[in-house]
């Protein structure tokens, strides 16, 4: 995969970031059709995966500098933004997305485990990307789906 796809001017529009953008975007959508079909909280999708997009880029930004690169970034703190001199971690990103989640939801006053239950297959994309390789997907979907069910009324 070429990193650059195209430039607009002097900006290069990158690969990852497209294939980021997209994802991001079609998890959103997958979300919105599965909870409008349940026809509970259908209203709050976008706004959940605009926040939870933009929390999982700093949180994967977050976690590259801090778990990854921090030898380098501790002398060179302003250019901890510069997301096009470093990388981003998938870990970050998925815990700093679910969490502006869960958040969101809890201001609302949405049961953050029934709307998961509702939305949890397009969070199973991520899982199904190649991130996590082998049975062990299978194993963390199911573990899920369990937790909830066990958990659903003490959390």
């Amino acid at each position: 995969m070429h990193q650059y796809l195209f430039y607009i001017g002097d900006f290069p529009v990158r690969m990852y970031g497209l294939c980021l953008t997209l994802a991001i975007f079609l998890a959103i959508g997958v979300a919105y059709y599965l909870a409008k079909q349940d026809g509970r909280w259908h209203e709050h999708v976008v706004d959940i995966g605009i926040y939870g997009g933009f929390a999982g880029l700093i949180g994967g930004r977050l976690w590259d500098v801090f778990f990854f690169d921090w030898a380098y970034y501790k002398d060179h703190l302003l250019e901890i933004p510069f997301v096009w001199q470093g990388g981003m971690a998938v870990q970050g990103g998925m815990l700093a997305g679910m969490a502006a989640g869960i958040i969101y939801l809890k201001l609302h006053k949405i049961d953050w485990v029934e709307f998961g239950d509702i939305v949890i297959p397009s969070a199973v994309g991520k899982l199904m990307k190649k991130c996590v390789y082998g049975r062990r997907r299978l194993f963390l979907y199911v573990s899920f789906i369990i937790f909830h069910r066990k958990f659903k009324n003490t959390l």
